[in-house]
């Protein structure tokens, strides 16, 4: 092939137009339910009009609305063969337009779109014909961003509502654009009301009860006499609520009884305490059965029409759910009476005030409870949880202040790269890789002056709380960045804290869960959850602090700002070593956990990264080891924990002195000392795999004690060379 021929091949090749994304989730019009104030998680789902040939192949993504085109930005998924799939963290808001597309060495290889999809707020409605379409006046949404999913399409939610009965009016426009309007979201519904329904036909298949209701056509009579439901009113229900992810709703709307209440034949009457035990299993039934502890809100609801205005025994039964926190407080739709029912009051359906006046009443119960959602306290494994969130600018973070405040300087680089053994780097190699900062929150201030915030971004911070401790002894810290998110909510790191009277505290966001500046942010934050949990202690008590990947730009840095205030930290898998390279710390008790074939480990080169806490051990003679799990890569395996866990143990009990009370104001920690530790050899890069590595005491290791790793005692040092040896911490 002649060179002419060949560029015009390569030419024409570049010319060819990209391959269509069809997308099948999102779908037009959906509603993501957030899982923050500000973010929500979007699974895209679609298939390529022709198959990918690339062999390296990332999927991207963007929102694009009236004012705004946000940049584009990596997916976490895969493409194979016609077939790609993906989550991306978006921001609360919409219609956004959202652009997909798949691409190649810089290429773009595929592309596609759906025109609307919203991250907001999605509400599960069902119970009987109020619930559903069965008003006078079919109402619509006047905001135009609240949408009805009927399980296989979304729609502006404009009256009648898919997957309801009857073809008429509902409270769920008025009610939705309520919600839409203050929370400043899409609102999605998911309607399935039936009309005339008794909460025996809702019933799962078999549960059975003494006398049917009023309509027989979803239950049965059993030999015994005894009645049965058919289940096919709660297998849809199910079905329903699982047609979106787990988590994807925010609420059960449940709004029936009058089927049950006042029966013109009284055999048909429910009593209260069975209305009250047939809608409990269907509340707690539902939630095993979808996976998760949905929140529900029920109703009073027991109207038929003037003279049988309610039923006290009903109401009773639906009052009982929410005193004993099975349910929550829906609204008083008996109340509604008069010319907000239809046939000027004569009958038990709304008129078209009656259903904007139920719209709004349904409001002024979810609205309030809604906003408490993301601070209100939770029981969670053994204890409490809280959550606050922050709008906080990009000013904060690790990567702001290098680009901004860093002193770009090499004299004072003293690292592994200045080691005759890997050579000398050049003036930008040590620029680079200098996190040895030493930059003072006046420094960093002046630089915010001068230079502008930047962006603001949301951080959510997350602590919990053992039950029935009087005072905290202590905090595990944790950048939610990489594994941190998933520690946080270990069952036996919540075992350990219980045990030793810990709060764990974590942050997720750019602004600072890989660093931040300046350090007093977390203590503002540390105070705030002090005065909300009844423990002011908290602002007080010593911490131990953890980071993986780039959040180890946290934990090693804010430990060397801040070594009287941290007990001991954990560097796992740094994502660039050199942030762990931090004299301020060395006399803060340090582990760092690499994974042999983490790809970070190698580069430059496994023998560089290792070096990094012999040379703080030689330089500055840092309390400080380092382990090595084979076999792994960039994300810990479940062979970790248990020596993360040892290393918090043991330098707690090592730290934290026996009468230590933060009650009292900051804690001053017990300094261990060089010589009150063991050594152990470090794990050598040519060798691989799992090592027989010697330790000892201090005083009695035979090789070189300015380089071994420091181990804090004879435990640690078994439970270290134990993991070293076979994996295993026993």
């Amino acid at each position: 092939m002649t060179r002419s021929l060949f560029a015009l091949l390569l030419a024409f090749t570049a010319a060819l137009p990209a391959a269509e994304i069809t997308l099948t989730a999102p779908l037009d019009h959906s509603v993501v339910q957030r899982s923050t104030p500000s973010r929500g998680l979007v699974r895209i789902e679609g298939e390529l009009s022709e198959e990918v040939k690339a062999a390296e192949v990332s999927i991207e993504a963007r929102l694009v609305d009236e004012q705004r085109e946000l940049p584009w930005q990596r997916v976490g998924g895969s493409v194979a063969g016609k077939k790609l799939e993906g989550t991306l963290e978006a921001i609360a808001g919409g219609w956004w337009r959202l652009d997909v597309r798949v691409m190649s060495v810089g290429k773009e290889l595929a592309k596609g779109s759906v025109a609307h999809v919203g991250i907001g707020e999605v509400f599960v409605i069902a119970g009987q014909s109020n619930s559903a379409n069965h008003g006078t006046e079919k109402q619509t949404t006047k905001t135009r961003r609240v949408a009805t999913f009927d399980g296989k399409a979304w729609r502006i939610a404009d009256d009648p509502q898919p997957g309801a009965s009857g073809g008429g009016g509902s409270f769920i426009p008025p009610f939705a654009d309520a919600v839409a309007e203050k929370e400043n979201v899409p609102v999605g519904i998911i309607a399935c009301g039936i009309g005339a329904t008794s909460v025996r036909e809702w019933l799962p298949k078999g549960a059975t009860f003494p006398n049917p209701p009023t309509l027989v056509s979803r239950v049965e009579q059993l030999p015994s006499g005894q009645w049965a439901s058919k289940g096919a009113a709660y297998e849809a229900f199910i079905a329903r609520m699982k047609s979106v992810p787990p988590r994807g709703f925010r609420a059960v709307l449940w709004h029936q009884g009058e089927s049950d209440a006042n029966q013109k034949d009284t055999t048909r009457t429910l009593p209260g305490k069975l209305y009250r035990e047939y809608l409990e299993k269907i509340i707690r039934d539902s939630r095993r059965d979808i996976g998760w502890d949905v929140p529900w809100f029920v109703a009073q609801a027991s109207y038929h029409v003037p003279g049988d205005e309610g039923s006290d025994d009903i109401r009773a039964a639906q009052a009982s759910l929410w005193k004993d926190g099975i349910a929550l407080e829906g609204p008083d739709s008996d109340a509604l009476k008069g010319n907000l029912r239809e046939r000027e009051g004569k009958g038990v359906h709304f008129s078209g005030p009656g259903l904007r006046e139920h719209g709004a009443k349904w409001a002024q119960k979810i609205i309030p409870w809604l906003q408490q959602q993301w601070t209100a306290p939770r029981k969670v494994s053994g204890g409490t949880e809280w959550s606050d969130f922050a709008q906080l600018p990009e000013c904060h973070s690790l990567g702001w202040v290098s680009a901004n405040v860093q002193t770009k300087s090499t004299t004072s680089w003293n690292g592994v790269l200045d080691e005759a053994k890997w050579g000398t780097p050049s003036p930008q190699q040590a620029v680079a890789r200098n996190w040895d900062w030493k930059i003072s929150e006046a420094q960093w201030r002046e630089a915010v002056k001068q230079k502008g915030e930047g962006k603001r971004e949301e951080v959510a911070f997350d602590l919990w709380l053992p039950e029935g401790i009087e005072s905290v002894k202590g905090i595990v810290v944790m950048s939610g960045h990489g594994s941190g998110e998933g520690l946080f909510r270990r069952a036996d790191l919540r075992t350990l804290a219980k045990e030793l009277h810990l709060a764990l505290f974590k942050f997720v966001g750019n602004p600072m869960q890989r660093g931040f500046w300046p350090q007093s942010l977390l203590w503002e934050h540390l105070k705030a959850f002090g005065t909300k949990t009844g423990h002011p202690e908290l602002q007080h008590a010593p911490l131990f602090l953890y980071g993986h990947s780039n959040g180890t730009g946290f934990s090693a840095i804010f430990t060397s700002y801040e070594p009287q205030r941290v007990w001991g930290f954990v560097s796992m898998r740094p994502g660039t070593t050199f942030q762990v390279y931090q004299p301020g710390a060395a006399q803060v008790p340090g582990l760092v956990i690499f994974g042999e074939d983490d790809a970070f480990l190698a580069r430059p080169s496994k023998e560089e990264n290792l070096a990094v806490v012999p040379a703080l051990r030689k330089n500055h003679g840092a309390l400080w080891c380092s382990a090595v799990e084979p076999k792994t890569g960039h994300g810990p395996g479940d062979k970790t924990w248990p020596l993360v866990f040892s290393f918090l143990r043991h330098s707690f009990t090592a730290r934290i002195p026996a009468d230590a009370d933060a009650r009292k104001g900051t804690v001053k920690l017990l300094t261990p000392t060089l010589e009150s530790g063991h050594l152990g050899q470090n794990w050598s890069a040519t060798k691989g795999g799992y090592q027989e590595l010697p330790t000892a005491p201090f005083a009695t290791f035979p090789s070189d004690k300015s380089t071994a790793s420091w181990l804090l005692n004879a435990a640690f040092a078994r439970d270290w060379q134990s993991f070293q040896r076979d994996g295993v911490v026993r």
